[in-house]
Parts: structure tokens; C-alpha cells; sequence
């Protein structure tokens, strides 16, 4: 199988902030599903939220001091679109250290709920998982301190000739954070960034396949 990737000639850059009014932060997602229940203990277990409010229609969930970061809509079951077949295709959660989200790998994995894929972005390192409603969720922490660092590496072009990054083990991982190893050391792109764009993308059209 081969793929053309008809990538943009312009090397990525994160640009200043436009000074026009913008956002704050993301406040808040809303999913709707038949199976409510579930999907509040999964969350609550994933993301470290509480429940805000829980009604038969919709319910509210928090992991701070915000009125709600997701909603529960109550929808029956044949109005509830399962993960592959919405538009949404994951949602993102940044952790400011890479311990946290190997705490949450093993905390989940002692459950039986363990990624679907593990990852080394080059911009970021993320961890993967399914919701019960097969929602991909992405539990993810920043290679790059900050912007400056990030543009330098943005303008090796590594990232323009591979826009995913390189599959992880995530016991391997797990393992090099709880020896000890420096974060700083490990949150670094992939050496091969740049030269594995071909496998990463033949693995996900084949599990896209699997999911037709």
C-alpha cells in the first residue's frame, strides 16, 4: 500500500498571538450517549473528574473549579452515534508532566482498560483510549517547554514530512518514567521523526479498514 501525502510546502511555525479577542481556554465538551452511567465512571476513573450534577437528560462532570468540562446528554440507544461512526474524531487533555499520564496508564491497565495507542507526536507524547461510546480520548504531555524551542524543531521540517509521529510502547514508556529517567530526556522527538511517516500512516488506513 502506498500513500501520497500532498503536504503543505510551507514549513509548520507556531505563530505570535493575533491580537483580535480570543478564548480563554476550551470550556467545555458535550457528548450524547445512551449509556450514561458508564460514561461517568469511565471519566471520573480517566480524567480524575467529579459529578457536578446527574439527571435523567443531561449531566454535568468537572476536574476543577469550572461549572462543567463535559456534558452528558441522555439520548436513546438509536440516536446514539458510537465513536467511528460521529464526526468527532478524539479529544485532547494536556498534562503539565509525563508522570501523571503514566499514573493514569497504570491506574486504568490494573482495570483492564488500557490505550489503543500510545505515541511520540514529535510535538507531543499522548496516550490514546476509547470511552465506552468509543470515543477516542487523548491523555497528552508537550515535548517542547516552550514556543521558541518548538519553531526551532518546527523548522528542521521534520514534523511537515511526518505529521503523526512514531508509535510507542506504552510499557516501555511507563518504564523509563519510573526509573528515574529525566522527563526532559524523554520528552524529545522521536530520531527517526522524520523518516517514518510511511508505516505510521499504512497502520492507521489498516485500522480505519478494520473498522469499515
Amino acid at each position: 500500500m502506498t500513500t501520497d501525502l500532498h503536504a503543505n510546502t510551507t514549513t509548520a511555525y507556531v505563530p505570535e498571538r493575533r491580537q483580535t479577542p480570543h478564548p480563554r481556554e476550551y470550556a467545555h465538551i458535550v457528548l450524547k450517549t445512551a449509556r450514561t452511567k458508564d460514561m461517568i465512571a469511565w471519566y471520573c476513573k480517566a480524567l480524575g473528574m467529579s459529578v457536578v450534577l446527574e439527571t435523567p437528560f443531561i449531566s454535568f462532570l468537572t476536574w476543577d473549579d469550572s461549572q462543567d468540562r463535559l456534558a452528558l446528554i441522555e439520548v436513546p440507544q438509536a440516536a446514539a452515534m458510537r465513536g467511528p461512526q460521529s464526526n468527532l474524531h478524539h479529544v485532547a487533555f494536556t498534562y503539565d508532566r509525563l508522570a501523571d499520564t503514566v499514573s493514569v496508564y497504570r491506574a486504568l491497565k490494573a482495570e483492564g482498560i488500557e490505550p489503543h495507542w500510545c505515541v511520540n507526536h514529535g510535538v507531543a507524547t499522548s496516550f490514546y483510549y476509547h470511552d465506552p461510546d468509543q470515543n477516542s480520548v487523548e491523555l497528552s504531555v508537550e515535548n517542547f517547554p516552550d514556543r521558541d524551542t518548538l519553531n526551532a524543531w518546527l523548522r528542521t521540517g521534520a514534523f511537515n514530512r511526518n505529521p503523526i509521529g512514531v508509535t510507542l510502547d506504552p510499557d516501555e514508556l511507563a518504564a523509563r518514567v519510573e526509573s528515574g529517567e529525566p522527563e526532559a530526556s524523554i520528552l524529545q522527538p522521536h530520531p527517526e521523526h522524520g523518516d517514518l511517516l510511511q508505516p505510521e500512516l499504512e497502520r492507521i488506513m489498516r485500522e480505519r479498514q478494520a473498522q469499515a
